[in-house]
């Protein structure tokens, strides 16, 4: 994978910490932490060793050596290296998987032209509060 201005990373989530719902970023993204939820990012996700992923993932490219597990989405590249494991459905065009890396899963490989990219629904509203309540 070639890597120039658009792959910057302008965003990282270190291993102390955790997060639980759905992000977003235009720029690329480091995690080291954990995250349990919804990723969709415009450039490339980096995922540390130290991560733990419970997420859909929906991305241009994945290079990761962490634990991955759900579905992911890639316009363009997904690798994953040792000692990183993916579980899950991985939709890309390009595909790498280091020797002793744990795959679990099913792979389809496209054209890009053909990738779809996961539908999120819309996020829930705050319920209001209740007037008067002791």
């Amino acid at each position: 994978m070639k890597f120039n201005k658009e792959h910057k990373t302008t965003s990282f989530l270190s291993d102390t910490c955790e997060l639980h719902g759905n992000l977003y970023t235009k720029g690329g993204i480091r995690i080291d932490g954990k995250v349990n939820g919804f990723i969709s990012c415009d450039s490339t996700v980096y995922i540390g060793d130290t991560a733990e992923i419970e997420a859909q993932i929906s991305t241009r490219s994945l290079v990761s050596s962490g634990s991955v597990t759900g579905d992911v989405v890639a316009d363009d590249t997904v690798q994953i290296n040792h000692p990183g494991s993916l579980r899950g459905e991985v939709k890309t065009c390009n595909m790498g998987i280091e020797k002793n890396v744990y795959f679990n899963g099913r792979c389809q490989l496209l054209s890009p032209e053909i990738i779809e990219k996961p539908k999120l629904s819309a996020p829930k509203t705050p319920r209001k509060a209740i007037p008067n309540r002791d």
